[in-house]
């Protein structure tokens, strides 16, 4: 479309007044994308404007208030001079360049969109913004500096301030910057005093992230305001500081105390009434004390500190019951080392299952989730892949035998040698792994973190490592009697296979696996068609189109079942996934179904799941059999009707890589309680509910792939955070804080005085990480 003057001048030369030169705007704006505006003062330039293909307004002469009032995504709008008051004043998506200075109240009321000052602005730049975490952050540029009460009550806006020819150069940011600032951060290059909102707002340097977005965005913004000859200058990272918002748990620590509201009421209640609001309108009337509000045994309620009796949903729903919270936790405090080897207490492979091929239960119910997103455990799994492996102690004197080296076996292993039990395990293949080694393709799980950490598993003192070991019941029968236990963790190896004509046409998806993670994978062309479409299906797609296959089908009875990393990775490569089929004959022209359709296929692959091969077990070993196959059966110490014998992993039945990790340490927690003659006691911690949180204290923040930002991000749940908010919101005083002896859990408690609580619930309802509860007398 072609380029639309619109003049603010009528044809007597006479300023057209704002509302009559609006509606001559709007109606250009109906028929061209492309604007240039003639404007003589006048208000609300750009207010909704919005075009399909995109609208570009160019403004110039002078501007007056609300330039780019309600702007609308999709909108741009450039002036090439100064402008008043309140440029970008509720904007929801316009990008706004002004080349000249802006006056007071720039970007107020924000909530998405960009503005870019080539100068400086007046007071109460960037107030209130808003901030909806489903889209981006408003974003406001400054290239000079900005007048007083900037970035006031601030709720998630962005705002750059350069210091480049300022019109303050000894406080760009101007006097008392940041007052109630909720959310959001202040980039600033150049000087500023103190008066900057302290309890709002603290003083920091851009971290690597931080500084990344703001060299990416730097050119940007002085490529809108013509300025590129200013890169070099303001793309010094040690010139650059930043404002960023205190959260709520860091303010409830400023002014944390024993006696809160006490305080207020001697320091500003009594001073400004006497004690007494209504003496001067009821001077005679009674004041003596009414004994409604009850203490001690007289209350229906009183508070309980139920710190850590409940389990955080991250730990509840991981199948090894990793303590995420405790380990965040460790990190907040500095505690690093500790953090890692707390973590490698549970698992041996956190960077190849928990940060690679686990599809991350505890990250799917996270209650962060009800702020924004969920705390990054992949991040937290493989930070660790390079750490060296915990302390051993010397061998106890017991030995157990491992059969499989798969991750059940591994990690049952791993547990009992950092409890001094000699581990000695038995893997059929050439190498350890199971699975994990032999079909999950690499470019789900790096090769180089696996043998990483398999070298620093094979390293551990206790462990003791035989390949090549072929199982036969002489041999089990070896094992029973030369060791204190024995634990089988053979998996699942044997296809299953359906009975169909031209059913040994089909390759089983295991065969096809270990075959295409080989040093000779096959070739594979044409069309491919699997049977059945889990996960394991997902990942024989990825291999097969790898591999040259040109077209992935899969196929299956029922609703696919395939689901997270995996399904997504096969519809990324093009595989399609159909339902409710059936197969009836598989020729050499492809799978025909049982409504007489024939899908082509030069190659078909069946993953309708695995089955155990235990031709070794003896009769005495007590199995269950379900759907045709025999599966080992034990209790929930992983123990077999033989009471040396335990069984773990998928024998037992299928499931994820971190159910086998879980099995395996449950079965070692039990072998280790039995040869140290103590109680075993199992993962019991019921959940905590999510109504006992209190998310309303955390507010939405960018998301960043750091340990230190997930630390930073967890809400502690069923874990005390230290807050000190029960303490702070207590009408009476009643809660304070008290030091425990040197090894306890926690160090400290928090304790609820009987004779000053009332019950009145306060420290349960604000509690953010559900630790009080209020229980009945």
């Amino acid at each position: 479309m072609a380029t639309t003057v619109v003049k603010g001048l009528n044809e007597q030369g006479t300023r057209i007044n704002s509302m009559e030169f609006e509606k001559l705007i709007r109606n250009a704006a109906a028929t061209s994308n492309d604007l240039i505006l003639e404007s003589f003062g006048q208000h609300n330039i750009g207010i909704r404007l919005q075009h399909e293909g995109g609208l570009n307004l160019t403004v110039r002469g002078p501007s007056g208030q609300r330039l780019g009032c309600m702007g609308m995504p999709g909108t741009r709008i450039i002036c090439e001079g100064a402008t008043s008051d309140d440029v970008g004043y509720l904007n929801i998506g316009a990008e706004i360049t002004v080349l000249g200075d802006a006056s007071n109240g720039a970007c107020n009321a924000m909530a998405n969109g960009k503005v870019f000052i080539g100068g400086s602005i007046g007071a109460r730049g960037l107030t209130m913004t808003k901030w909806n975490p489903d889209y981006a952050k408003p974003e406001l540029w400054v290239l000079g500096s900005t007048g007083d009460s900037f970035a006031e009550f601030n709720c998630g806006g962005i705002g750059v301030v350069c210091g480049i020819d300022p019109k303050s150069p000894h406080n760009i940011l101007g006097y008392r910057p940041c007052v109630g600032m909720v959310g959001g951060i202040i980039y600033f290059r150049g000087k500023i005093d103190d008066s900057y909102a302290k309890t709002n707002a603290k003083l920091v340097l851009p971290d690597d992230g931080q500084w990344q977005w703001l060299q990416q965005n730097i050119k940007i913004f002085l490529g809108r305001i013509r300025r590129p000859e200013l890169l070099e200058t303001l793309t010094r990272r040690e010139e650059w500081r930043a404002l960023v918002a205190i959260t709520p748990q860091e303010r409830a620590l400023m002014f944390s105390g024993p006696m809160v509201m006490a305080e207020f009421r001697n320091e500003h209640w009594n001073k400004a009434f006497g004690g007494d609001p209504l003496r001067d309108l009821a001077p005679g009337l009674d004041r003596s004390p009414i004994e409604t509000i009850v203490t001690g045994d007289l209350r229906r309620k009183k508070p309980y500190w139920a710190n850590h009796e409940s389990a955080a949903p991250c730990t509840y729903f991981c199948p090894v019951h990793i303590p995420t919270v405790d380990r965040l936790s460790l990190i907040r405090e500095g505690r690093i080392d500790d953090a890692y080897e707390m973590l490698l207490r549970y698992t041996p492979l956190p960077a190849s299952v928990c940060g690679s091929v686990c599809p991350n239960l505890c990250m799917e119910n996270c209650s962060r989730q009800g702020v924004d997103e969920p705390i990054d455990v992949a991040t937290l799994g493989r930070a660790v892949g390079h750490i060296q492996a915990p302390s051993v102690p010397e061998p106890i004197g017991k030995k157990v035998a491992v059969i499989g080296g798969g991750p059940a076996g591994i990690n049952v292993a791993w547990q009992l040698a950092l409890h001094g039990i000699e581990a000695h395990i038995f893997e059929q293949d050439d190498k350890i792994g199971g699975k994990l080694a032999q079909v999950i393709p690499w470019e789900r799980l790096s090769q180089a973190i696996w043998h990483q950490e398999i070298q620093r598993f094979a390293n551990t003192p206790n462990i003791f490592i035989n390949l090549g070991t072929r199982l036969t019941k002489e041999k089990f029968a070896e094992l029973r009697t030369k060791y204190d236990y024995t634990v089988v963790a053979v998996g699942t190896h044997a296809p299953r296979i359906l009975q169909f004509p031209g059913s040994e046409r089909v390759v089983p998806a295991l065969e096809f696996l270990k075959q295409a993670k080989s040093p000779a994978p096959p070739a594979v062309s044409g069309e491919v068609v699997v049977i059945g479409a889990g996960n394991v299906g997902c990942d024989v797609a990825c291999e097969a189109y790898r591999l040259g296959a040109e077209k992935v089908v899969l196929v299956d009875i029922q609703k696919p079942l395939a689901f997270g990393k995996e399904k997504e990775a096969a519809e990324r490569l093009g595989a399609s996934f159909r339902w409710p089929v059936t197969t009836r004959e598989v020729t050499d022209e492809g799978v025909w179904t049982s409504d007489g359709e024939l899908i082509p296929a030069k190659t078909v692959i069946i993953s309708i799941g695995d089955v155990p091969a235990l031709s070794f077990l003896p009769e005495d070993v007590e199995t269950v059999t379900v759907g045709g196959a025999a599966w080992i059966k034990t209790d929930k110490a992983h123990l077999t009707s033989d009471t040396r014998l335990l069984a773990i992993g998928d024998v037992e039945k299928p499931g994820l890589a971190t159910h086998a990790l879980g099995a395996g340490k449950t079965a070692a927690e039990f072998i280790i309680a039995k040869c140290k003659g103590v109680e075993w006691k199992p993962f019991d911690k019921p959940l905590i509910p999510q109504q006992a949180l209190t998310i309303t204290h955390y507010i939405p923040t960018q998301l960043a792939a750091s340990e230190q930002n997930q630390a930073d991000r967890c809400l502690s749940c069923a874990s005390c955070r230290d807050c000190h908010l029960c303490e702070t919101i207590c009408p009476t005083g009643a809660i304070s804080k008290r030091e425990l002896p040197t090894g306890s859990e926690t160090g400290y408690e928090y304790i609820s005085d009987d004779n000053k609580c009332i019950g009145c619930g306060f420290c349960a309802d604000t509690c953010p990480c559900g630790i009080w509860t209020m229980n009945t007398f």
